[in-house]
Protein backbone atom coordinates (compact mmCIF):
# COMPACT_ATOMS: atom_id res chain seq x y z
CA UNK A 1 0.00 0.00 0.00
CA UNK A 2 1.57 3.21 -1.02
CA UNK A 3 1.84 6.10 1.50
CA UNK A 4 -0.70 8.07 -0.26
CA UNK A 5 -3.38 5.33 -0.20
CA UNK A 6 -2.38 5.00 3.89
CA UNK A 7 -2.97 8.81 4.53
CA UNK A 8 -6.60 7.79 2.97
CA UNK A 9 -7.20 5.01 5.17
CA UNK A 10 -5.97 6.78 7.95
CA UNK A 11 -8.38 9.44 7.80
CA UNK A 12 -11.12 6.90 7.12
CA UNK A 13 -10.40 5.20 10.48
CA UNK A 14 -9.75 8.47 12.27
CA UNK A 15 -13.27 9.21 10.99
CA UNK A 16 -15.10 6.26 12.19
CA UNK A 17 -13.11 6.63 16.00
CA UNK A 18 -14.48 9.56 16.55
CA UNK A 19 -17.93 8.98 15.82
CA UNK A 20 -17.87 5.52 17.08
CA UNK A 21 -15.39 5.22 19.39
CA UNK A 22 -14.14 8.46 21.47
CA UNK A 23 -17.10 9.27 22.91
CA UNK A 24 -17.28 5.80 24.19
CA UNK A 25 -14.06 5.06 25.44
CA UNK A 26 -14.84 5.57 28.97
CA UNK A 27 -17.66 2.87 28.46
CA UNK A 28 -15.58 0.47 26.47
CA UNK A 29 -13.20 0.51 29.70
CA UNK A 30 -15.99 -0.48 31.85
CA UNK A 31 -18.60 -2.32 30.45
CA UNK A 32 -16.42 -3.78 27.20
CA UNK A 33 -17.06 -3.87 23.67
CA UNK A 34 -20.44 -3.79 22.85
CA UNK A 35 -21.94 -6.21 20.20
CA UNK A 36 -22.72 -3.04 17.77
CA UNK A 37 -19.65 -1.55 18.22
CA UNK A 38 -17.90 -5.20 16.50
CA UNK A 39 -20.85 -5.28 14.11
CA UNK A 40 -19.26 -1.26 13.20
CA UNK A 41 -16.04 -1.94 13.17
CA UNK A 42 -17.16 -4.77 11.05
CA UNK A 43 -19.29 -3.23 8.53
CA UNK A 44 -16.50 -0.64 8.06
CA UNK A 45 -14.10 -3.63 7.07
CA UNK A 46 -11.87 -2.87 10.23
CA UNK A 47 -12.86 -6.08 12.35
CA UNK A 48 -11.46 -8.84 9.15
CA UNK A 49 -9.24 -6.48 7.92
CA UNK A 50 -6.79 -9.13 7.34
CA UNK A 51 -8.95 -11.60 6.53
CA UNK A 52 -9.34 -12.70 3.05
CA UNK A 53 -12.82 -11.46 1.22
CA UNK A 54 -13.80 -15.07 0.55
CA UNK A 55 -14.42 -15.25 4.28
CA UNK A 56 -16.27 -11.45 4.69
CA UNK A 57 -13.14 -10.04 5.22
CA UNK A 58 -11.12 -6.58 3.95
CA UNK A 59 -8.11 -8.94 2.12
CA UNK A 60 -6.22 -5.21 3.26
CA UNK A 61 -2.19 -5.70 2.78
CA UNK A 62 -0.32 -5.60 6.17
CA UNK A 63 0.69 -1.95 5.80
CA UNK A 64 -2.84 -1.12 6.02
CA UNK A 65 -3.49 -3.53 8.28
CA UNK A 66 -1.09 -2.17 10.54
CA UNK A 67 -2.40 1.45 10.23
CA UNK A 68 -5.50 0.19 11.16
CA UNK A 69 -4.58 -0.99 14.30
CA UNK A 70 -2.41 2.28 15.19
CA UNK A 71 -5.18 5.09 14.60
CA UNK A 72 -7.96 2.13 16.66
CA UNK A 73 -4.91 2.13 19.34
CA UNK A 74 -5.06 6.11 19.55
CA UNK A 75 -8.53 5.91 20.85
CA UNK A 76 -9.13 2.84 22.59
CA UNK A 77 -6.32 -0.07 22.59
CA UNK A 78 -9.32 -2.64 23.54
CA UNK A 79 -10.79 -2.37 20.19
CA UNK A 80 -6.99 -2.36 18.24
CA UNK A 81 -6.61 -5.48 20.18
CA UNK A 82 -9.62 -7.05 19.60
CA UNK A 83 -8.76 -6.23 15.47
CA UNK A 84 -5.69 -7.98 15.81
CA UNK A 85 -7.11 -10.86 18.16
CA UNK A 86 -9.58 -11.65 14.99
CA UNK A 87 -7.01 -10.82 12.22
CA UNK A 88 -3.62 -12.03 13.14
CA UNK A 89 -5.04 -15.10 15.70
CA UNK A 90 -8.61 -15.91 14.28
CA UNK A 91 -7.52 -15.70 10.71
CA UNK A 92 -4.17 -17.93 11.09
CA UNK A 93 -5.74 -20.55 13.59
CA UNK A 94 -9.12 -21.28 11.73
CA UNK A 95 -10.29 -22.40 8.40
CA UNK A 96 -11.36 -20.45 6.37
CA UNK A 97 -15.06 -21.49 6.31
CA UNK A 98 -17.83 -20.02 8.15
CA UNK A 99 -16.83 -20.22 11.15
CA UNK A 100 -14.30 -17.58 10.74
CA UNK A 101 -16.78 -15.38 8.00
CA UNK A 102 -19.08 -15.25 11.05
CA UNK A 103 -16.24 -13.82 13.43
CA UNK A 104 -15.10 -11.71 10.14
CA UNK A 105 -18.71 -10.04 10.42
CA UNK A 106 -18.74 -9.72 13.83
CA UNK A 107 -21.50 -12.45 14.42
CA UNK A 108 -19.41 -14.63 16.31
CA UNK A 109 -16.96 -13.90 19.35
CA UNK A 110 -13.46 -15.46 19.75
CA UNK A 111 -11.22 -15.96 22.31
CA UNK A 112 -8.10 -17.23 22.50
CA UNK A 113 -5.59 -18.08 25.25
CA UNK A 114 -1.97 -17.80 24.18
CA UNK A 115 -0.14 -19.49 27.22
CA UNK A 116 1.91 -20.80 27.04
CA UNK A 117 3.49 -19.27 24.29
CA UNK A 118 3.40 -15.82 26.15
CA UNK A 119 5.07 -17.45 29.10
CA UNK A 120 5.00 -20.67 30.23
CA UNK A 121 5.08 -20.16 33.63
CA UNK A 122 2.04 -19.63 35.65
CA UNK A 123 -1.00 -21.78 36.69
CA UNK A 124 -2.62 -21.84 33.77
CA UNK A 125 -5.43 -24.14 35.12
CA UNK A 126 -5.61 -27.86 33.69
CA UNK A 127 -7.30 -28.70 30.23
CA UNK A 128 -7.76 -32.18 29.15
CA UNK A 129 -8.84 -34.39 26.24
CA UNK A 130 -10.50 -37.56 27.97
CA UNK A 131 -12.15 -39.60 25.32
CA UNK A 132 -14.47 -37.40 23.02
CA UNK A 133 -14.76 -35.05 25.59
CA UNK A 134 -12.35 -32.00 26.83
CA UNK A 135 -12.61 -30.57 30.23
CA UNK A 136 -10.94 -28.69 33.00
CA UNK A 137 -9.87 -24.96 33.10
CA UNK A 138 -7.42 -22.50 31.09
CA UNK A 139 -6.44 -19.30 32.02
CA UNK A 140 -5.44 -15.92 30.45
CA UNK A 141 -8.11 -16.36 28.27
CA UNK A 142 -8.79 -13.19 26.01
CA UNK A 143 -11.59 -11.85 23.68
CA UNK A 144 -15.03 -11.49 22.99
CA UNK A 145 -17.18 -13.87 25.23
CA UNK A 146 -20.13 -15.71 23.83
CA UNK A 147 -18.44 -17.83 20.63
CA UNK A 148 -15.65 -19.70 20.25
CA UNK A 149 -12.15 -20.37 22.24
CA UNK A 150 -8.74 -21.68 21.03
CA UNK A 151 -6.39 -23.07 23.55
CA UNK A 152 -3.23 -24.83 24.32
CA UNK A 153 -4.43 -28.58 26.30
CA UNK A 154 -1.70 -30.07 28.94
CA UNK A 155 -0.44 -32.25 26.37
CA UNK A 156 0.59 -29.79 23.84
CA UNK A 157 -2.69 -30.10 21.68
CA UNK A 158 -4.29 -26.67 20.35
CA UNK A 159 -7.70 -27.10 20.39
CA UNK A 160 -11.27 -24.74 19.09
CA UNK A 161 -13.74 -25.12 21.63
CA UNK A 162 -16.84 -24.33 20.05
CA UNK A 163 -19.49 -24.69 22.94
CA UNK A 164 -19.96 -25.69 26.31
CA UNK A 165 -17.50 -23.40 28.26
CA UNK A 166 -17.83 -20.41 30.10
CA UNK A 167 -16.08 -17.45 30.55
CA UNK A 168 -15.53 -15.26 34.15
CA UNK A 169 -13.14 -12.83 35.39
CA UNK A 170 -11.36 -14.75 38.31
CA UNK A 171 -9.27 -11.14 38.91
CA UNK A 172 -10.65 -7.83 37.98
CA UNK A 173 -8.01 -7.51 35.08
CA UNK A 174 -5.53 -3.87 34.51
CA UNK A 175 -4.55 -4.11 30.99
CA UNK A 176 -7.41 -3.87 27.95
CA UNK A 177 -10.44 -3.64 29.95
CA UNK A 178 -12.54 -3.67 26.55
CA UNK A 179 -12.00 -7.18 26.22
CA UNK A 180 -12.73 -10.31 28.81
CA UNK A 181 -9.50 -11.45 30.41
CA UNK A 182 -10.62 -14.59 32.18
CA UNK A 183 -10.89 -18.03 33.11
CA UNK A 184 -12.23 -20.45 31.12
CA UNK A 185 -14.25 -23.41 32.29
CA UNK A 186 -14.26 -26.27 30.05
CA UNK A 187 -16.61 -29.32 29.68
CA UNK A 188 -17.72 -29.75 26.00
CA UNK A 189 -17.94 -32.91 23.47
CA UNK A 190 -17.73 -29.54 20.54
CA UNK A 191 -14.18 -29.35 19.97
CA UNK A 192 -11.57 -30.03 16.91
CA UNK A 193 -7.91 -30.22 17.49
CA UNK A 194 -6.24 -27.74 15.21
CA UNK A 195 -2.68 -28.79 15.62
CA UNK A 196 -0.91 -31.63 17.35
CA UNK A 197 1.56 -29.28 18.31
CA UNK A 198 0.26 -26.03 20.08
CA UNK A 199 3.18 -24.22 21.90
CA UNK A 200 4.66 -23.66 18.22
CA UNK A 201 1.84 -22.53 16.09
CA UNK A 202 1.00 -20.15 18.83
CA UNK A 203 4.49 -18.93 19.05
CA UNK A 204 4.47 -19.01 15.78
CA UNK A 205 1.62 -16.99 15.39
CA UNK A 206 3.12 -14.45 18.07
CA UNK A 207 6.73 -13.82 15.87
CA UNK A 208 4.41 -13.28 12.92
CA UNK A 209 2.56 -10.32 15.26
CA UNK A 210 5.99 -7.67 15.58
CA UNK A 211 4.92 -5.18 13.13
CA UNK A 212 0.97 -5.26 14.64
CA UNK A 213 2.28 -5.13 18.17
CA UNK A 214 4.57 -2.04 16.97
CA UNK A 215 1.41 -0.40 15.41
CA UNK A 216 -0.92 -0.59 18.60
CA UNK A 217 2.25 0.13 20.65
CA UNK A 218 2.68 3.64 18.71
CA UNK A 219 -0.96 4.16 18.95
CA UNK A 220 -1.25 4.11 22.27
CA UNK A 221 2.01 6.54 22.59
CA UNK A 222 0.09 8.81 20.07
CA UNK A 223 -3.23 8.45 22.23
CA UNK A 224 -1.59 9.31 25.41
CA UNK A 225 0.67 12.18 24.13
CA UNK A 226 -1.76 14.09 22.01
CA UNK A 227 -3.93 14.33 25.44
CA UNK A 228 -0.55 15.68 27.47
CA UNK A 229 0.06 18.52 24.39
CA UNK A 230 -3.55 19.48 24.91
CA UNK A 231 -3.56 19.49 29.07
CA UNK A 232 -0.40 20.88 29.44
CA UNK A 233 -1.62 24.47 27.45
CA UNK A 234 -4.45 24.37 29.60
CA UNK A 235 -3.19 23.66 32.72
CA UNK A 236 -1.08 26.12 35.04
CA UNK A 237 0.70 26.34 37.97
CA UNK A 238 1.84 29.51 39.03
CA UNK A 239 -0.23 31.12 36.38
CA UNK A 240 2.12 29.75 33.59
CA UNK A 241 1.00 27.00 31.03
CA UNK A 242 2.72 23.65 31.96
CA UNK A 243 4.17 23.41 28.24
CA UNK A 244 6.04 27.13 28.92
CA UNK A 245 8.37 25.06 31.57
CA UNK A 246 11.24 23.71 29.57
CA UNK A 247 11.67 20.36 31.21
CA UNK A 248 8.31 19.46 30.60
CA UNK A 249 8.27 21.17 26.80
CA UNK A 250 11.65 19.30 26.02
CA UNK A 251 10.42 15.75 27.74
CA UNK A 252 7.18 15.70 25.30
CA UNK A 253 8.87 16.89 21.94
CA UNK A 254 11.18 14.33 22.68
CA UNK A 255 8.84 11.36 22.34
CA UNK A 256 6.84 12.66 20.02
CA UNK A 257 10.31 13.11 18.03
CA UNK A 258 10.66 9.63 18.94
CA UNK A 259 7.12 8.96 18.00
CA UNK A 260 6.79 10.27 14.33
CA UNK A 261 10.33 8.62 13.31
CA UNK A 262 8.85 5.19 14.67
CA UNK A 263 5.54 5.63 12.46
CA UNK A 264 7.79 6.70 9.65
CA UNK A 265 9.18 3.47 9.68
CA UNK A 266 5.98 1.91 10.41
CA UNK A 267 4.53 3.57 7.13
CA UNK A 268 7.68 2.26 5.60
CA UNK A 269 7.28 -1.11 6.84
CA UNK A 270 7.38 -3.13 3.29
CA UNK A 271 10.77 -2.43 2.93
CA UNK A 272 12.20 -3.76 6.58
CA UNK A 273 13.06 -6.95 6.70
CA UNK A 274 11.75 -9.41 9.67
CA UNK A 275 15.18 -8.31 12.11
CA UNK A 276 14.27 -4.32 11.36
CA UNK A 277 10.55 -5.13 11.81
CA UNK A 278 11.27 -6.93 15.31
CA UNK A 279 13.64 -3.75 16.22
CA UNK A 280 11.01 -1.24 15.30
CA UNK A 281 8.55 -3.25 17.94
CA UNK A 282 10.88 -3.12 20.71
CA UNK A 283 11.43 0.32 20.22
CA UNK A 284 7.68 1.00 19.72
CA UNK A 285 6.78 -1.41 23.00
CA UNK A 286 9.75 0.83 24.86
CA UNK A 287 8.80 4.07 23.55
CA UNK A 288 4.76 3.55 24.56
CA UNK A 289 5.44 2.54 28.12
CA UNK A 290 7.72 6.02 28.80
CA UNK A 291 5.49 8.25 26.73
CA UNK A 292 2.08 6.97 28.83
CA UNK A 293 4.31 7.50 32.11
CA UNK A 294 5.28 10.95 31.32
CA UNK A 295 1.47 11.48 30.36
CA UNK A 296 0.16 10.24 33.16
CA UNK A 297 3.40 12.30 35.51
CA UNK A 298 2.01 15.30 33.92
CA UNK A 299 -1.50 14.79 34.43
CA UNK A 300 -1.18 15.20 38.06
CA UNK A 301 -4.25 13.25 39.93
CA UNK A 302 -6.37 13.75 37.11
CA UNK A 303 -4.37 11.22 34.97
CA UNK A 304 -5.97 8.85 37.61
CA UNK A 305 -9.06 9.74 36.79
CA UNK A 306 -11.05 7.30 34.47
CA UNK A 307 -12.81 10.21 32.70
CA UNK A 308 -10.28 11.76 31.49
CA UNK A 309 -9.07 8.81 29.28
CA UNK A 310 -5.18 8.38 30.34
CA UNK A 311 -4.47 5.93 32.53
CA UNK A 312 -5.42 3.40 30.45
CA UNK A 313 -2.98 3.66 28.05
CA UNK A 314 -0.53 3.60 30.60
CA UNK A 315 -2.49 0.12 31.91
CA UNK A 316 -2.17 -0.75 28.66
CA UNK A 317 1.36 -0.18 27.13
CA UNK A 318 1.94 -2.27 29.77
CA UNK A 319 -0.21 -5.12 29.36
CA UNK A 320 0.63 -5.08 25.45
CA UNK A 321 3.71 -6.84 26.25
CA UNK A 322 2.24 -8.87 28.74
CA UNK A 323 -0.42 -10.34 27.34
CA UNK A 324 0.13 -10.40 23.61
CA UNK A 325 4.12 -11.34 22.85
CA UNK A 326 6.67 -12.94 24.59
CA UNK A 327 9.60 -10.22 25.61
CA UNK A 328 12.19 -13.02 26.74
CA UNK A 329 11.95 -14.84 23.59
CA UNK A 330 11.92 -11.76 21.55
CA UNK A 331 15.46 -10.79 23.53
CA UNK A 332 16.87 -13.95 22.23
CA UNK A 333 15.67 -13.37 18.50
CA UNK A 334 16.99 -10.59 18.34
CA UNK A 335 20.16 -11.25 20.60
CA UNK A 336 20.65 -13.86 18.32
CA UNK A 337 20.33 -11.73 15.14
CA UNK A 338 22.67 -9.02 16.73
CA UNK A 339 25.49 -11.71 17.31
CA UNK A 340 25.05 -13.75 14.82
CA UNK A 341 24.45 -16.63 16.93
CA UNK A 342 22.49 -17.97 19.73
CA UNK A 343 22.61 -15.36 22.77
CA UNK A 344 21.45 -14.24 25.70
CA UNK A 345 20.11 -17.49 26.47
CA UNK A 346 21.61 -17.55 30.41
Amino acid sequence: MSIEEQDILRSAVIEFAEKNIANSAVSIERAGITDDLAAALAAQGFLGAALPAEVGGAGIDRQGYAVILKELAAYSPSVSALVLITGSVAGKLLKKDGLLGKIATGEEAFAVSLWPATDGSGDAGELKISGNRITGTRRYVIGRPGGCMAAVTDDGKLVLVKSGFTLSDEDHHLSFRGLSYSVATVESGDYEVISSNGKETMESILSGMDLEIAAIALGIARGALAKTVDYTKVRKTFEKPLKDYSTVANNISRLMSELRVAEVALQASGDLNETEILMLKTHSTDLAKRATKYSLQYHGGYGYIEDFGVEKFYRDAVGLTILLENQAADGMRLSKEVFGEKSGYL
